[in-house]
Parts: C-alpha cells; sequence; structure tokens
C-alpha cells in the first residue's frame, strides 16, 4: 500500500480536520478543540500557498533554488511564500492577507513551541478569520471547493457558520467586499492597551493577542441555502 499526499491533498486533509472540529465536535474539551482547529488551519494554510506558488514554477517552493528538488532542503516558509506569490506570482490582492497570515503564524508559533494563553472568544476569533482565508483561497486561487455534494448531503457548511460566528463574518465579509481594498491602520490592543493592532486582522503586532473587530457583527444567518446555486469563494 503507497501513502501519498500532494501538496493540496495535505492541505485539504488538515483544513478538513479543522472543519470537522469546529462543526463536528467529538471532543468534549472546547480548550483542545480549538488549539487542534487552529494548528490544523494554520498547517493547511501554509500548504495552500506553497501549492499556488508551485503552480506558478516548482522550483520557487524550495528556499534555495538551486536545491530543488532535494527532499533534504528546505521549502520556503510562509513570509517568503507570500513574497513570491506577490512580487513573482502576480497575486497582489494577496497583500491584503498579509498580516492575518503572519499572525496565524505567530500564533501557531506560540502554541507549538512556547507557552500560549487565551480565550475561547480570541480562539474563535482567530480560527475563524483564519479558516475564512483558506476556504476563499482554495476556491479563488486553486479552483478547490471544500464544499460540494457532501455539504449539501450532511449541511456541514451550516453547521460550520451556525457554531462560529466570527468565521460567518469572515465570509460575509469577502462574499460582500471580495477583494477591496482595506484600511491598514492601527488600534488599540484591548489585552496590552497599546496601538498596535491591524484594523485587519485585530492582531496585535506587540503582544500577539487577537481583538474583536470593532464595528457590527455581520447579519448573515449561516444558511447554506442562501449559496446553494453560487458559493461565492
Amino acid at each position: 500500500m503507497t501513502i501519498k499526499f500532494d501538496l493540496l491533498e495535505n492541505a485539504t486533509d488538515s483544513i478538513k480536520q479543522a472543519i470537522e472540529l469546529l462543526a463536528l465536535p467529538d471532543e468534549k474539551s472546547d480548550a483542545r478543540r480549538l488549539k487542534q482547529a487552529i494548528l490544523a488551519t494554520a498547517h493547511g494554510v501554509e500548504l495552500l500557498l506553497k501549492e499556488r506558488l508551485r503552480r506558478v514554477h516548482p522550483v520557487l517552493v524550495w528556499e534555495n533554488v538551486d536545491r530543488f528538488p532535494s527532499l533534504s532542503a528546505r521549502t520556503v516558509t510562509v513570509d517568503i511564500a507570500m513574497s513570491r506569490l506577490i512580487n513573482i506570482g502576480g497575486l497582489r490582492d494577496l497583500a491584503h492577507d498579509v498580516d492575518l497570515i503572519k499572525s496565524l503564524r505567530d500564533t501557531r508559533n506560540a502554541i507549538e513551541h512556547y507557552v500560549w494563553s487565551t480565550t475561547k472568544e480570541e480562539a474563535d476569533l482567530i480560527v475563524g478569520q483564519a479558516l475564512g482565508f483558506a476556504l476563499h483561497f482554495s476556491k479563488s486561487e486553486l479552483n478547490h471547493d471544500f464544499f460540494g455534494y457532501q455539504a449539501r448531503k450532511d449541511d456541514i457548511f451550516s453547521l460550520l457558520l451556525e457554531g462560529n460566528p466570527d468565521l460567518s463574518k469572515a465570509f460575509n465579509s469577502r462574499y460582500e467586499k471580495g477583494n477591496k481594498k482595506f484600511d491598514d491602520s492601527l488600534e488599540l490592543c484591548d489585552y496590552c492597551h497599546t496601538l498596535a493592532v491591524s484594523s485587519i486582522t485585530g492582531a496585535c503586532h506587540l503582544c500577539g493577542h487577537w481583538n474583536k473587530e470593532k464595528e457590527k457583527q455581520s447579519s448573515y444567518s449561516g444558511n447554506f441555502d442562501d449559496f446553494e446555486d453560487d458559493i461565492p469563494f
């Protein structure tokens, strides 16, 4: 038996794990469930970026292009992947999500390598925004839709949005605004009280906490039927 995952399959596996953790929670502990959902989404986002970069040219996935295709050599970091996608791949609109992806990377690093302290509200916000990006990017840049027949069969899409208002908001915002330029000003952090919060992501550049957006919440109900014929990704 041969077990093989390409970049997209590997990314899909992680994103689906996050979706199942959020929409179909078997884990009784919210802390463990949300931690694993954040880690799975961060891993999936990184691989989605690398797959898009591979489609520009496979050699670009390697940090040192002269080492391609050696598996003992390092592939690109998230930062390098984004830079190459924007400057070489021509994905100018990805610049709007740089802060989001970097903050997600920092959060994953804190979970995996140091001490991570948060609230359920903040964890919901992190995974909601990150998963919203992943679903949009997968559809718009890789022509890969996580919600097809299976979503209509078991209604997992509705369960996912109903269970996470922050994801519903991120989903609705991307649907309404598309790639409209975001305001990139800084706001005051609710945690460290420093003017260091990205107005795009709500993540603080100084302390790393994610702040709730201060505008009114989306009114989207999370009903999959609203998008049955036209999923806006």
